[in-house]
């Protein structure tokens, strides 16, 4: 059995096999069943590879939304080329017609294919150890597709094991949120005995494991309990389809309660790590980080390098794509713990990352940084901001993180990337935060939690166990912010706690920065753009497409 999870084509996938058998044109799904579970394929190869298939369905970050990141439609970046269709997103240009991050399809294409795999997977002779754990890992990213549904649209229709066809007019109403929750959450529980048990390692990176349903379950259940699902103030329709009917203050406290009680669940483990500050890096570029719990894996690219780096750097094809805001780097804090607007924090604009959080060298390239062996310039006439109508960055910052360490390198290689899924820095967040909301005061596990996230950067000083419940809360935001950056949470996050409004009335701001004759540098702060919200947006609108094929299908509010 191929154990190694290789995001590549269908096609190749069965190319590797051999041509014994007549192919046919098509998704793998669409081929006649006894061609993939074949009763006399002995090592269940062909259906190995079906579920490897699923498997390259799974969520991808980087830039995948018109050459930008998702935080680039947040207070965190703003696109550095021009008319990126992330720029609907930032804008609020979607509507039912169009939507760059649109999933209804693919996300139901997954489910179909798991069902597929389902009812046909018995029919092929492999042991049963190993069609268990193939069995658990198919409803695992069944139930991580139905979490990407509703994260965007709120309750969506539960399809259970029907396979259907294109031919079939299959009209299956929304269920509600709750019933959703109650679906995907059940199905974790059953399947978390039956996968092998994380962390991943060696052959076995890259499969699911107990642990990765412990971190969806914790996840599925933070977003349940967040203020999104649980206001009750989206329209005065149809609420059972956008959150929790009973929103009482014992309710919701349960639902906090539950998503910490999972989170802690995982941690009790002990079977992941929070990798050391000098480890932070190796997250994102190595293959077995013990951090990791489920990572979207690819064959070795150098093309986040080339997407996001500094565009002086031409000899290696860097576009910039991306540019952090002055927002976000302040969001980074002194490692005496103030942030850099405080005028008794220390901080030199000369000299951004002195006495800094020492994951800020790791996630910017700033005017001064290393790269290639030559110092990234990004004030205004510099080789890595030019002027002009070429693509640069529009706020001072470039991306540095998710690269390999290539400051004193000469070429530029492929190498390993993981867009990390799920990792254990984030299950420390989400248990910080859930026990902090279920709590009447503030909780001594939850501080110890946000700080031994906090401890990554070189804190010098930890948050107290008596910081009062509405900091701390503050606090581990900005955790989030801070550790999560260009994951894809800082746009999901700003919805469930309903602040994307108020945060984005104001510009987003960059740097001016001016290098005089003496070589002297100024560094001005400036505003860079905006970011459009309403309240429509907190979720998605259904697909008109989809509501024209199945009329028992409800739209959102304010649609």
């Amino acid at each position: 059995m191929k154990k190694l999870i290789y995001i590549i084509p269908a096609f190749a996938l069965f190319a590797t096999v051999g041509c014994n058998k007549n192919m046919e044109e098509g998704p793998l799904e669409n081929l006649d069943s006894s061609f993939i579970f074949d009763p006399v394929d002995k090592n269940g190869s062909y259906a190995d590879q079906f579920l490897n298939d699923i498997y390259g369905n799974m969520p991808n970050g980087w830039n995948r939304i018109g050459n930008s990141m998702l935080d680039a439609a947040t207070d965190d970046a703003v696109p550095s080329m021009r008319g990126s269709s992330i720029e609907d997103l930032r804008f609020g240009r979607i509507d039912a017609f169009g939507n760059p991050d649109d999933v209804w399809t693919s996300r139901y294409t997954v489910i179909r294919k798991v069902n597929v795999f389902l009812a046909n997977v018995d029919r092929v002779p492999i042991e049963n150890e190993v069609k268990g754990y193939w069995k658990a890992e198919a409803r695992f990213l069944r139930a991580f597709a139905y979490f990407e549904l509703m994260k965007r649209y709120g309750g969506v229709p539960l399809m259970g094991e029907r396979i259907g066809t294109l031919a079939e007019d299959l009209q299956v109403p929304r269920s509600s949120f709750e019933a959703c929750v109650n679906y995907v959450s059940g199905e974790l529980d059953a399947i978390k005995p039956l996968l092998r048990t994380g962390p991943a390692a060696g052959g076995d990176f890259g499969r699911i494991t107990n642990t990765a349903a412990l971190a969806l379950q914790a996840r599925l259940h933070l977003y349940a309990a967040s203020p999104l699902f649980n206001a009750g103030n989206l329209g005065t329709q149809n609420k059972e389809l956008t959150g929790y009917t009973d929103v009482s203050a014992a309710a919701v406290k349960a639902r906090w309660q539950k998503a910490a009680d999972v989170a802690k669940e995982l941690i009790d483990l002990n079977t992941h790590i929070i990798e050391p500050n000098n480890r932070y890096i190796n997250i994102f570029i190595t293959r077995d980080s013990k951090e990791i719990i489920l990572s979207y894996l690819r064959a070795n690219t150098s093309d986040v390098e080339q997407n996001n780096g500094p565009v002086g750097f031409t000899k290696f094809s860097h576009r910039g794509y991306t540019s952090p805001t002055q927002d976000l780097a302040e969001a980074f804090l002194m490692t005496n713990g103030k942030p850099i607007t405080d005028p008794t924090s220390g901080y030199d604009p000369d000299k951004p990352n002195v006495n800094r959080d020492a994951r800020f060298n790791l996630v910017f390239f700033f005017n001064g940084s290393k790269w290639l062996k030559r110092t990234v310039e990004t004030f205004d006439g510099g080789l890595d901001r030019p002027g002009g109508n070429i693509t640069q960055t529009q706020t001072g910052y470039y991306l540095r993180k998710f690269m390999y360490n290539a400051e004193t390198a000469s070429s530029l290689g492929a190498q390993p990337h993981n867009f990390p899924l799920f990792r254990f820095a984030e299950v420390y967040l989400n248990y910080a935060e859930a026990l902090t909301e279920a709590s009447d005061a503030t909780q001594a596990d939850a501080v110890a939690a946000l700080n031994k996230i906090r401890s990554r950067g070189g804190m010098k000083t930890a948050v107290p166990n008596s910081v009062p419940k509405d900091e701390l809360l503050t606090l581990i935001r900005n955790e989030r912010r801070v550790e999560l950056c260009f994951e894809e949470h800082r746009f999901w996050d700003i919805r469930r706690w309903m602040i994307a409004k108020q945060l984005f009335t104001g510009d987003l701001h960059g740097q001016k920065i001016v290098r005089a004759d003496d070589g002297s540098v100024s560094y001005t702060k400036v505003a860079v753009g905006k970011v459009a919200f309403n309240d429509r947006m907190h979720l998605y609108p259904i697909p008109q497409t989809e509501l024209y094929r199945n009329r028992n299908l409800v739209q959102n509010p304010l649609w």
